[in-house]
């Protein structure tokens, strides 16, 4: 035992003496070229970075030189970071063209009289921008559309069900690891085989102007049958959207509690639609009896596969191009999009859940040559907490996509520092304007940020930054980490 405990002290010396001997927790590479080393200790050294764990990697992406390393093969939580890893998987395995598609069809027959006796399916193919407000260009009004094709038909009643098929990816499932205080939430809405709105709707409210008294709901938009609320909401001070809402899909009961500013007439939180699928159903079913086309049936919302049951298409409506698709997804941060993509994937291995979509995406980097130890992706969005990563590997990606066919439309999605998406208002002024483009993150503790930046001697930078349990208000620790890009920029 003395022998062993000689040996450890020997070895801790040797350590120490060529390159210091560090804990986990804040590991410096001994490779650390001199030029970077005062610029890293002076961001590490801050007190709200004290209790910390701080995971970062820089790479110049033409000689593949690392500039800047710190503790770049830890798993750490990247929050929305981690959609890099679905949305560059995505435009290798699928291609930037790729669309996806809703089918409107009919089983049975039309008789002489125009009566559908059979029933009508709106099939999802898993568009996650189904009727999306950010591509209204591409998709107008979709109800409208599925309603107008209906008459086309001449359809003028039916005798049967009007059902939204979610079946491509079957039961709604999602992992065990998300938080109850995000489901209910719009950044929590399911992935379903068939979506609407985003999956998300809004709840409208009015505040008094007194803190600390109740509110009042004013209207749900759109309406959901059979949604109700139970409402704790009080008005307040703070000028921010402090409200939370809960209650789980397929379930219609929902418990909203918090705070939103005082003195509002119409102040606008969102919340995660139930049942799309269900959603889409209900309202065709509206839009068809205002239309004068009577239904004898029900609408539901519908898992399991109709492929077996002879159908006739009336109409196809495509999505916008996966390249639009994954713009949005990263520039604006959808979480939706994140794990609809991440369905997909799992659905060519027909597993088609978020839980085993994780693993074949990390069997996909592994195949592109990535080192797959240390990483854990338990769903697309980066909204479950499990979630781990590396700076090493984040920065893998990026190298992998600037070297892709792809590598514009993958740059081109990212946010814009000072201009556009997540970014706009981060180093706005600054030299990082219009040369950062990233994806950031962000949740409770946890800010992190992947993606490229050119810095003032033309060289072009992958970076990898995340930063988990800071002490700190968000917006300080975002302030400390634009001051050490841009002396990254000004040094490197």
């Amino acid at each position: 035992m003395r022998s062993y405990f000689k040996l450890y002290i020997a070895l801790c010396l040797s350590i120490f003496i060529n390159g210091g001997c560090t804990s986990a927790g804040s590991k410096m590479s001994a490779q650390q070229p001199d030029s970077t080393k005062n610029l890293l200790e002076k961001f590490l050294s801050s007190k709200s970075l004290a209790h910390s764990t701080v995971a970062i990697k820089i790479i110049d992406l033409q000689s593949n030189e690392v500039l800047v390393s710190h503790n770049e093969s830890l798993t750490v939580v990247p929050a929305s970071v981690q959609k890099i890893f679905i949305t560059a998987a995505a435009l290798e395995t699928f291609t930037p063209s790729h669309t996806f598609s809703t089918i409107l069809s009919y089983s049975g027959e039309i008789d002489k009289e125009d009566v559908l006796h059979g029933d009508l399916y709106i099939i999802g193919g898993g568009d996650p921008t189904f009727g999306s407000p950010y591509f209204g260009d591409n998709y107008g009004n979709v109800i409208n559309r599925l309603s107008d094709a209906t008459k086309a038909a001449g359809i003028k009643k039916i005798n049967g069900n009007i059902i939204g098929d979610a079946s491509i990816f079957g039961e709604p499932n999602i992992p065990g690891t998300w938080i109850w205080e995000d489901i209910g939430n719009y950044f929590g809405a399911i992935p379903s085989g068939l979506n609407i709105y985003d999956n998300s709707y809004e709840i409208a409210f009015r505040s008094k102007k007194k803190p600390g008294t109740p509110t009042t709901i004013l209207r749900i938009t759109p309406e959901i049958t059979g949604l109700a609320f139970e409402n704790h909401v009080i008005s307040a001070k703070d000028n921010r959207d402090n409200a939370w809402i809960f209650g789980s899909y397929l379930d219609n009961k929902r418990v909203i509690t918090g705070a939103i500013p005082a003195g509002k007439e119409n102040f606008i939180i969102k919340g995660a639609i139930p049942d799309p699928a269900k959603l889409v159903a209900e309202q065709l079913a509206e839009k068809l009896k205002t239309n004068g086309i009577a239904i004898t049936g029900n609408t539901h919302s519908s898992f399991s596969a109709s492929s077996k049951i002879q159908k006739r298409t009336l109409l196809e409506i495509k999505s916008p191009n996966l390249a639009d698709i994954i713009n949005k997804t990263n520039s604006k941060s959808v979480n939706l999009y994140a794990d609809v993509l991440l369905m997909h994937l799992a659905a060519t291995a027909g597993k088609p859940s978020l839980t085993e979509g994780g693993k074949i995406l990390k069997s996909f980097w592994k195949d592109k040559g990535m080192h797959s130890e240390g990483i854990f992706l338990m769903d697309g969005s980066g909204s479950s907490r499990s979630n781990g990563v590396t700076a090493d590997q984040i920065v893998f990606v990026l190298k992998y996509m600037n070297d892709s066919h792809y590598s514009e439309i993958f740059q081109e999605s990212l946010a814009t520092a000072g201009v556009s998406g997540t970014l706009r208002n981060f180093g706005k002024g600054s030299s990082l304007e219009n040369n950062f483009y990233a994806k950031s993150g962000s949740m409770a503790r946890i800010q992190s940020y992947a993606g490229y930046l050119t810095v003032a001697s033309g060289k072009k930078l992958a970076i990898a930054l995340i930063i988990n349990n800071f002490d700190d208000e968000p917006a300080i620790i975002k302030n400390q980490i634009k001051d050490f890009l841009i002396e990254v920029y000004q040094n490197l």
